[in-house]
């Protein structure tokens, strides 16, 4: 592989749009050859991103954090960076210029030494899976995470504490590393995700909790998980999940008043097939990039399909809405999930550009 100068320029030639198609193709295969950089890489759309839509105030404040980075590591090849990246200045604009620092910073320093700010401590944003795809991230513990579609993961602690946390939007599949302190204690890996917490120690997991579905579901695939609520509430008592358990907790706004044991009532433990490895499962298919769905009303099955498709549907009748489905994709484009869907149960759609409208049939 080349030198990290002739990969950071080309990140940001091919970010910039700068780059030519054989500087493009080197790129792609520099990616594909090493996961640690396609993550930089990532991150580094990412936070373009942000600072693109941010108001002045705000671009002005991640030029500050890189200015607060300097100040704290001694790395000669990120004061190099910072220099290059401001004789640029005068074109891309100072926020910019904070990003592909900071990023190329990461990108030479994913593992950051003892004594230094970890990346994750000026971008909280760790991940961003948009709809329609599906990505893989090696945190820094060494634990590994899958995100599905329309899914983000947040750093909340710099893992170097008495906890490792992470926040998670969306559904993800996590295979967590078992860690100590520097003491020998045992460090907790703590998932925030919709209402609930989830801390393990080391094990394997499946969440889902996007913000428009009706319920977040925990399924445990090794190791031993026990869940709360982020508001500690008195009547809400630690659930704890064993192998090969499935949870499934209603999405209740923590603000709302909740009668005495009604949500702990609530709450449903269902036992998942053991016999089946995990590719074959429903709850973990998307890994294996299949869409499966048991007896999901359109509803449902609609959420997934929006994730799936990078698509938003809209339902033009009730009557429609209650219609249930049995199946899964994996290959098909849109119109053909649609047409066999139709075979199932009958109903009409359109498609414009990325919107679906579905109806009863006439």
């Amino acid at each position: 592989m080349r030198n990290d100068d002739f990969i950071w320029n080309l990140m940001a030639r091919a970010i910039y749009g700068e780059a030519s198609a054989s500087e493009k193709q080197a790129l792609q295969e520099y990616l594909a050859k090493n996961s640690e950089l396609q993550q930089q890489y990532e991150l580094l759309h990412q936070l373009l991103r942000r600072t693109e839509s941010s108001s002045p105030a705000l671009q002005d404040d991640y030029t500050e954090q890189v200015q607060l980075l300097l100040t704290k590591t001694e790395s000669p090849i990120l004061h190099q960076a910072v220099k290059k990246v401001r004789r640029r200045l005068f074109y891309y604009g100072a926020a910019a210029a904070a990003v592909l620092a900071v990023a190329y910073w990461g990108f030479t320093q994913l593992y950051t030494p003892a004594g230094r700010l970890p990346l994750q401590d000026i971008y909280k944003l760790a991940l961003d899976a948009p709809k329609g795809a599906r990505k893989q991230l090696l945190l820094p513990d060494g634990s590994k995470v899958w995100l599905n579609g329309g899914s983000r993961l947040f750093y909340v602690t710099d893992f170097k504490g008495r906890s490792r946390e992470v926040k998670l939007e969306g559904e993800a599949f996590f295979d967590v590393m078992p860690a100590q302190t520097a003491g020998g204690a045992r460090r907790p890996f703590i998932v925030h995700a919709g209402n609930i917490d989830i801390r393990v120690l080391g094990t394997a997991f499946n969440v889902k909790a996007y913000a428009n579905d009706p319920v977040t579901t925990a399924v445990l695939y090794r190791g031993l998980i026990s869940l709360t609520r982020h508001d500690g509430a008195k009547d809400f008592q630690p659930v704890l999940l064993y192998p090969n358990q499935k949870l499934v907790i209603p999405n209740t706004p923590i603000a709302a008043p909740v009668v005495a044991g009604s949500l702990q009532e609530a709450i449903k433990i269902e036992s998942i097939d053991s016999t089946k490895a995990i590719a074959e499962r429903v709850e973990t298919a998307w890994m294996y990039n299949r869409l499966e769905f048991r007896g999901d009303d359109f509803v449902t099955l609609a959420h997934k399909m929006e994730a799936w498709y990078n698509i938003n549907i809209h339902f033009t009748d009730e009557r429609v809405k209650g219609l249930s489905f049995n199946g899964s994709f994996e290959k098909e484009t849109l119109v053909q999930a649609l047409e066999a869907l139709k075979l199932a149960n009958s109903f009409e759609y359109r498609i414009e550009h990325d919107e679906v409208f579905i109806s009863s049939s006439r």
